[in-house]
Formats: C-alpha cells, structure tokens, sequence
C-alpha cells in the first residue's frame, strides 16, 4: 500500500526538538566561530527557506534550510513541484533566501551542506538531464502529490564542483 504523506507530520518530523543536539554538533563543525544557532518560527521567513539562522562571531548571520531523512539513500531528493494541483514550484525552483541546505542522514548522523548558490546554478544547468536520466520520486499527500528527481550523491557533488567554476569567453 501507497504511503500517504501529511505536511504537518513532516514539519513535526523537521522540527523534532531531539535533533537540536545533532544540529549543534554539525553547525559548530561546519561554522567554528558559531557563537548562536536559532530555529525560525516566523512563518515569512520559513516561506523563503530560511528554517535556522547562524550567528557568526564576525557578526555574519547565516540562513539554512535543513532537509531530513528517515533513511539513508545513495541519493539526493531536489524538489521541483510542491504541490501538483496547484503548479506550485519546489524548493528548488524557488528564489530561497538561504546560504545553505543542510541535507541530513539521520541514521547515519551524515549531513552534506550544499551552499544554495551553487545548488542552483548546478540545478538550472542539469535539471531537464536530471529528470530524464534519474528517478522521479513523489510523495502521496491528501490531496496532492510532490515530485523530487533523485540524483546521485557523486553526481551532485560533481555538478556543484563544475557550477562553482565560472569561464568567462572572450
């Protein structure tokens, strides 16, 4: 039988208060002059993406949204339409105001911090490849359906690594 998603779930799941140690462990890592790390509530700013602010001790705040997974897969799930009914784009076709995606493992407490510019400009040049060549994954909600392209792990890295390489011909 066909799992059916609730968003609401999800979000719980997300916000599960039990990670907020995990979280802690992977952002003082990832950012050693960490001297704060913030949940957003506002629903505005969770609207652009933004789940968590990062305060640096140079003052710099950075924006994150995190991504969960119950299960560990050898792929990478970039959300293209949100909610089918609608036509409402995904994550990734979204102008988010975040300087990271922190996609994380849980059971393997395994996190790939994905900086967003990069992520997008890898997803604008491969996306039409992406979803010819790899699997199309949807989550069943009420009353609509999400669709993600799931690209592989090594793939992404790569593609990350070549956006991040700008040539400029004369």
């Amino acid at each position: 039988m066909e799992k059916i998603y609730n968003f609401y779930d999800q979000l719980n799941y997300s916000l599960d208060a039990r990670d907020e140690v995990f979280w802690d462990s992977v952002y003082h890592k990832a950012f050693p002059t960490m001297i704060s790390s913030n949940i957003v509530t506002d629903l505005e700013k969770q609207k652009l993406g933004i789940d968590r602010v990062i305060k640096l001790h140079n003052g710099k705040d950075i924006y994150i949204d995190e991504k969960k997974r119950e299960q560990v897969y050898d792929d990478i799930l970039l959300e293209y339409l949100s909610v089918d009914t609608k036509g409402s784009p995904g994550w990734m076709e979204q102008n988010l105001a975040i300087d990271y995606i922190a996609y994380a493992f849980m059971p393997i407490q395994t996190v790939y911090l994905f900086q967003w510019d990069l992520l997008k400009r890898a997803w604008e040049f491969y996306k039409e490849d992406w979803k010819k060549e790899y699997k199309i994954v949807y989550a069943r909600n009420n009353t609509y359906k999400t669709y993600s392209v799931a690209v592989p792990i090594k793939t992404l890295l790569k593609s990350i690594t070549t956006a991040s390489i700008i040539k400029v011909l004369k």
